[in-house]
């Protein structure tokens, strides 16, 4: 490993290079070398410069030596395909990684040709100004911003860059908008208008809403959820699987989308005297189809295409949407049965962190950030609460 200053016409040192053996070249027997430069930053002491280029050289020689490391004349599309195989192999999950190369491809037209070494936070926020101006939301560039640090995260980790530019970049604000919760009117309207229903298959849909009203979870839980992980001697079920898209397709995968996520959760009386009428439903359905049914996934909401297979969210999306508008509804997003749970919960006392352990949120703070204004409808009820406390004032005499 060798470390040179490289100097401007004045004499000042600019950067520092490292050079580092890499191979010998099979066919010419020659050495093989690689080099990383590495910015002088201006700001900082001639000691910590000096030190800083050490450190990246030790970082860059331990990279080729464990061939992790890529050329510093890689484009940042080429580093992506690097980045996320690798983030795949020991952090990521399957669909985070389908999630990341489906960024990559919206990013490529804009930053996928430049270079790691010659790439500038300017650029970043160029790139940004161009999505916005082809039609991008703000959330969709925000998120390609995420994607963007994530990726240059781990070339200032590798020692390709000498820091991570999308620090210095300026996307625009993500846009928060207010959960949409269902108001009571709108429930008693949908569950009235659901149970009326005597559609093909309306009874598994009458059992699903009521149920994801009911547990606060994700469609992609529910419609995961086997007979197996129904407690009904301790009327409570296991939230332990859920449905992901990758790039095999949609299929469902063991845990949670977090930690949190894999929970167990009480259920009412009622509740649970609906899925044993429910399981029955399920029993006759099953006898009907005969080995044609997949009695292996005990899936407690089936497909009729797949007998006997987990229904997938979209299918239940798909009916949702079709049962509104038949019914002149507005149209009614599975999520929001959640946003409804949780805002109910926190509107009748229940603690922020029972909620979201309940609703399995990865820390109470998440919940209180995104359900914080539900709050607000409470504000009477914190005055009422405090002002108990305080005995009557006597009347004041005058005269």
């Amino acid at each position: 490993m060798n470390i040179q200053e490289r100097k401007n016409k004045e004499g000042k040192i600019t950067s520092y290079r490292i050079r580092v053996f890499d191979h010998r070249d099979a066919q010419t027997g020659k050495q093989v070398f690689r080099t990383l430069s590495v910015k002088y930053d201006d700001t900082k002491s001639a000691a910590w410069n000096k030190k800083n280029a050490e450190k990246q050289a030790v970082i860059f020689e331990k990279g080729i030596e464990e061939q992790t490391t890529s050329d510093s004349r890689i484009t940042f599309d080429e580093y992506c395909d690097y980045a996320i195989k690798i983030k795949e192999q020991s952090s990521i999950s399957a669909s985070t990684a389908y999630s990341y190369r489906g960024y990559k491809k919206r990013v490529a037209p804009y930053l996928g040709h430049i270079q790691l070494k010659k790439m500038t936070p300017a650029m970043i926020n160029d790139a940004y100004s161009k999505m916005l101006e082809n039609g991008l939301s703000r959330n969709s560039v925000y998120q390609m911003h995420l994607f963007i640090h994530a990726m240059l995260a781990m070339a200032f980790k590798e020692g390709l860059i000498p820091r991570n530019y999308a620090n210095a970049a300026t996307p625009p604000k993500k846009n928060q908008p207010e959960v949409d919760a269902l108001s009571e009117e709108q429930l008693d309207l949908f569950f009235k208008l659901l149970y009326k229903d005597t559609s093909a298959h309306s009874y598994t849909f009458q059992v699903l809403f009521s149920l994801l009203l009911a547990t606060g979870c994700r469609i992609g839980e529910l419609c995961a959820l086997s007979w197996d992980n129904v407690d009904f001697d301790e009327s409570r079920i296991h939230i332990c699987k859920h449905f992901i898209t990758d790039s095999t397709g949609t299929r469902i995968e063991e845990g949670c989308k977090t930690n949190a996520g894999d929970r167990w959760l009480y259920m009412d009386d009622e509740t649970m005297d609906m899925l044993k009428e429910y399981r029955k439903h399920y029993d006759e359905v099953a006898k009907t189809y005969g080995n044609k049914w997949n009695y292996f996934a005990k899936a407690v909401f089936f497909s009729i295409h797949e007998p006997g297979y987990f229904m997938s969210p979209s299918t239940a999306r798909h009916w949702l949407n079709n049962f509104t508008e038949k019914n002149h509804l507005s149209r009614i997003h599975p999520h929001q049965f959640r946003h409804t749970a949780i805002s109910l919960q926190l509107q009748n006392g229940i603690s922020i962190p029972e909620a979201a352990k309940r609703a399995g949120h990865s820390r109470p703070d998440v919940t209180l950030r995104t359900y914080s204004h539900t709050l607000k409808d409470n504000d009477r009820h914190c005055c009422e609460v405090v002002t108990q406390a305080i005995p009557k004032m006597p009347k004041r005499k005058t005269g």
